[in-house]
């Protein structure tokens, strides 16, 4: 009698718990950096969420940040400038 080998695709889990940052209390004279992942939609949802960061909450500045593709990972360089500039960093991801 003929066997058919069963494969399951399931990744294993592993326990890597990753602390939340922690959240600051109001966005008011913050500088805010905006994450742009480089699918075709972030841009116009970054725009917007930057319109309503300014007219709604306060920020002081809006530094922007555009990966090369969204495939890739942010350069290390960036990571460092964003940190260094801002108070806090929004990561947009939209298609």
């Amino acid at each position: 009698m003929a066997t058919i080998e069963l494969l399951a695709p399931v990744g294993a889990v592993t326990e890597n718990a990753v602390p939340l940052a922690k959240r600051v209390p109001t966005l008011e004279g913050r500088v805010v950096g905006l994450l742009n992942n480089s699918k075709a939609g972030t841009r116009p949802f970054l725009d917007r969420v930057e319109e309503l960061l300014r007219s709604s909450h306060g920020v002081s500045k809006i530094i922007r940040y555009d990966k090369k593709a969204a495939a890739l990972p942010v350069s290390d360089a960036m990571l460092e400038a964003a940190a260094r500039e801002c108070d806090l960093v929004i990561n947009g991801i939209a298609d």
